[in-house]
């Protein structure tokens, strides 16, 4: 879910207002596209440590969940597993703060785009079509 979320969904409508912004405040670009470069590799790595983590953790408790004693008891408690997911909360943390700060390395890259920009006002109204 995360890696849609996030890896395609978020990825998507920035992208679209990387294009849009500049063209609704008269300009021919970004204030500056080394931020948007900057944008997308932090996004990125955040997402790839965001997802791996949560999917490696996955497959960690879902074989701790599997493993059994010969006597049919589970070999770890709920404690036991939950305490070896600790360092992949860790990792999804890193990776959010990462996309996080992405997004706040967009969001001065707009307001700067917008600061500087002025609205285009003269764009043609289409008249409304009559049956």
């Amino acid at each position: 879910m995360h890696s849609g979320a996030l890896g395609w969904v978020a990825m998507i409508s920035i992208g679209s207002l990387y294009y849009l912004v500049p063209r609704l405040f008269g300009r021919e670009e970004m204030y500056s596209m080394k931020l948007v470069a900057t944008h997308f590799w932090v996004a990125t790595i955040g997402v790839v440590l965001y997802i791996a983590s949560m999917w490696i953790a996955g497959v960690a408790q879902g074989l701790m969940w599997r493993a059994s004693n010969p006597d049919g008891t589970l070999t770890y408690g709920f404690a036991q597993v939950l305490n070896q997911m600790y360092p992949f909360y860790t990792i999804r943390l890193l990776g959010g703060l990462l996309f996080f700060g992405g997004m706040l390395l967009m969001a001065y890259n707009v307001w700067k785009t917008i600061s500087v920009g002025k609205a285009v006002n003269d764009a043609p109204i289409p008249a409304p079509a009559h049956a």
